[in-house]
């Protein structure tokens, strides 16, 4: 084949490919090509190719017969280059063997299109309807080539039927569509009861067609007038390939049509065919594997010895678990059966026995029980709980007993050493006497070793003997050991015992320092310090401590308890600072219930209301005792999440972090208000712009004319913490409106900013959002 490689986009080929029109120029390159280890075309690509060529040509020749005043086709004359490629063809598929699971991965039209032509050939190339195929009165027709296609043809109406259900989308080649629209006809109820009958007649009338090979077909050269085809050089096929051949076809169609009894009777018939073949000409295409799971699902297998033994337990479970007890008897033995898997049965049949779905033998679960569990014994394994007691041990003797009288050597020293077990640890005592007797018997020679050894008296060294540890030597070895106690307690009453001897002692030093990661807000600790050195300052400082400890270990409730009894115990002191340092507790206390609820969001244990109005009044300016910063900033986000957003919006924007949540407040409230109908607020727009890029101005005035100056440390006005900050304060957000405003705000951002149509993103409410950014000059959208 010529390239012109002057023109762009041509490129030579590999010299070992073939070219379809070669095969009609040399009769011996087809079966050269077929016989390659990977032949390039592909038998089936070479197939598509002959057939496509006969499609694309449409001026087909017609001869009309006049018949008194109407014309009337009779057939169809084809050109010598069209036999010429349907033989080819047609040598393909005999090369294949006719195996249909190849044909099926042509498109539909062109398998048709094959059938046709081989009934066209041998029927003395006359037409033959595929679309109603005549029935067959002659038995004598069946073994001649033409019974041979039609076999193949009601074959592969039956086969298709099933594998219309998995068929994948319409198949094209170049600008050809190959699905026919008479697929319906072809596969209705009538024709396909149709084919399903004459196989079933093949198989009671016992007559065998001969395989057609690739050499009973002539090839056509340029100086042939007619096709002679020799149907001598067919091979005989054995009854016994031929007709497992059969009923394996009926049996899975039977089987897909949900007919299982037919579908048992013909696989077993199938089966029977398949183990008596001594010769295979390849007519044949069962796969042996798929044969014995479709045998396994009917039921249909010859003999019970040959399933393993996890086989057998599906087949029980399908009988209403007939013959378990000895399946899993056998399985203690040879170990076929997972672990996990014979739980699940266990609990099957404890289901399938309280709802009442059937009666079984009462004694069958405890069995099934104990025989688990002595499955897990002899495997080493602590998967399965099994309670010995008065109702279950006689089950459990039964189960031992198999294994003590058929099992290995291994397995009855196991059982030894877990009856030894349970015999030392007492839970025998009250067990029946022939219970008694039977462990006795098998622990006998153990028994008296393990009597002989407690009999037998053990002097120990006076120098072993000495008690406990004594710390009066070493008064600061005892002050360490206090200390660490102190640090491994949480009970309250033993913290109080340990700080009341701590008093009593010199300690070296002091109970701030015992633990270097116990570390107060600097409003706590300034409270501690005033107070006056003693029991109350320790033991205040180590409760908020192992408060703040628990806090942080998401242990909420121990840690609540812990400031609980502390605003207690202050209660019943006087002072000065009792009053502030209650005041201080009860802030921390609210710390903790915020971060309870965004933790273990929506947290139907803990009562919003009272949190809210906490909130609000932790909020207020006129507060005595001004909480820190990081409290504040919390009541503000739990306000946010718990959807007041009036009380955020109209709040003074005393810090930044305010700022943030009294603009998402203010948008959400429209958003709710207005029901998406109206723009939302461009305060929080500006408010979040600035994240990816650089504002020359230090202040900004919002939507109420107000004039908000950016705070020196505020997180939109630090370039270095402002992503850091933002992400953790939107990662808290939990209400479902303030989520969808964040959303939103970003993905219009992220399509402003980046400004590529397929990279957009789309969800509700974005339109309330500005769709420019001109104001801002330096923008980036690495943060996007």
């Amino acid at each position: 084949m010529d390239v012109d490689l002057l023109r762009p986009g041509t490129v030579p080929i590999s010299p070992d490919t073939v070219l379809w029109f070669e095969f009609l120029l040399r009769e011996e390159l087809l079966l050269d090509h077929l016989q390659k280890e990977k032949p390039d075309p592909s038998p089936v690509e070479l197939i598509n190719k002959f057939t496509s060529v006969v499609y694309e040509t449409t001026d087909l020749k017609k001869v009309e017969v006049v018949d008194g005043d109407k014309s009337s086709v009779l057939e169809t004359k084809y050109t010598l280059k069209h036999l010429a490629l349907k033989i080819l063809s047609l040598k393909v598929v005999a090369y294949l063997k006719w195996n249909l699971d190849i044909i099926k991965e042509l498109p539909y039209k062109f398998q048709l299109n094959i059938l046709q032509d081989l009934l066209y050939f041998t029927n003395n190339q006359i037409p033959v309807d595929i679309f109603n195929v005549p029935d067959v009165e002659d038995t004598e027709i069946l073994s001649q080539p033409f019974g041979f296609a039609l076999v193949l043809f009601h074959r592969w109406v039956i086969r298709s039927t099933v594998n219309c259900i998995f068929m994948g989308p319409v198949k094209f080649i170049g600008n050809i569509e190959f699905t026919s629209p008479d697929d319906s006809i072809i596969h209705s109820p009538q024709n396909v009861q149709k084919s399903v009958c004459f196989l079933t007649d093949i198989l009671a009338k016992g007559c065998v067609p001969h395989l057609i090979t690739y050499d009973c077909f002539a090839t056509l050269k340029e100086d042939s007038l007619l096709v002679e085809n020799n149907w001598d050089r067919s091979t005989p096929i054995s009854k016994d390939e031929f007709y497992a051949q059969i009923s394996y076809d009926l049996a899975e169609f039977y089987f897909f049509k949900e007919n299982y009894e037919t579908a048992t009777s013909y696989f077993n018939n199938c089966m029977q065919y398949y183990n008596s073949i001594s010769h295979k000409t390849g007519f044949l295409n069962v796969n042996s594997k798929k044969l014995e799971g479709y045998c396994l699902a009917c039921s249909c297998s010859a003999t019970d010895t040959s399933l393993s033994l996890l086989q057998q337990l599906h087949m029980s479970t399908v009988n209403q678990y007939m013959g378990i007890l000895n399946i899993l008897q056998k399985d203690n033995l040879y170990k076929e059966i997972s672990l996990p898997c014979r739980k699940n049965l266990e609990l099957d049949v404890a289901g399938a026995t309280s709802s009442g779905k059937f009666t079984v033998a009462r004694d069958l679960l405890p069995k099934i029980q104990a025989l688990n569990a002595v499955r897990c014994i002899l495997d080493r394994s602590c998967s399965f709980h099994y309670e010995i007691n008065n109702r279950s041990i006689e089950s459990f003797i039964w189960a031992v007993t198999h294994i003590m009288q058929n099992g290995s050597v291994k397995d009855k020293e196991s059982i030894k050493s877990h009856f030894l077990q349970l015999s030392l640890e007492g839970e025998f005592l009250n067990s029946p006497k022939s219970v008694k007797d039977f462990v006795s018997d098998i622990l006998q020679d153990d028994l008296s070793k393990v009597n002989g050894a407690l009999s037998t008296d053990i002097s120990i060294p006076a120098s072993k003997q000495k008690p406990s540890l004594d710390f009066s030597a070493n008064p600061r070895l005892e002050s360490r050991h206090i200390e660490q106690q102190i640090i491994s307690c949480y009970n309250v009453t033993e913290i109080q015992q340990l700080v009341t001897k701590v008093s009593t002692k010199s300690m070296s030093r002091s109970m701030w320092k015992i633990n270097p990661c116990w570390e107060l807000p600097i409003p706590l600790q300034s409270v501690l310090v005033a107070m006056p050195k003693g029991f109350l300052q320790d033991y205040s400082f180590i409760l908020l401590a192992k408060s703040k400890e628990l806090m942080l270990s998401k242990n909420w409730n121990m840690s609540l308890v812990l400031l609980k009894i502390l605003k207690s115990e202050i209660q019943n002191s006087s002072g000065a600072f009792i009053a502030k340092l209650n005041r201080l507790i009860s802030w921390e206390a609210l710390l903790i219930q915020i971060n309870q609820l965004l933790e273990e969001w929506p947290a139907p244990a803990i009562d919003k209301k009272l949190l809210a109005e906490e909130c609000e009044t932790c909020l207020q300016p006129a507060e005595s005792v001004l909480p820190r910063t990081e409290i504040m900033e919390h009541c503000a986000l739990c306000l946010l999440n718990l959807g007041h957003f009036e009380f955020l919006s109209l709040f003074e924007k005393r810090l930044s972090y305010f700022e943030i949540a009294a603009t998402i407040a203010s948008a959400s409230q429209d958003l709710t208000k207005f029901k998406g109908n109206k723009k939302l607020s461009r305060d929080l727009w500006d408010l979040v712009l600035p994240v990816f890029g650089t504002v020359p101005a230090q202040s900004k005035r919002n939507s109420t004319g107000n004039t908000t100056l950016m705070q020196r440390d505020s997180p939109i006005n630090n370039t270095k913490n402002t992503k850091s900050v933002l992400l953790s304060f939107f990662l808290r957000l939990r209400d479902s409106t303030v989520l969808t405003v964040i959303i939103s705000m970003l993905s219009k951002l992220h399509n402003v900013l980046r400004d590529e149509s397929s990279l957009e993103l789309n969800m509700d409410y974005i339109m309330l959002w500005p769709a420019a950014v001109s104001k801002y000059v330096f923008i980036s959208v690495i943060f996007l």
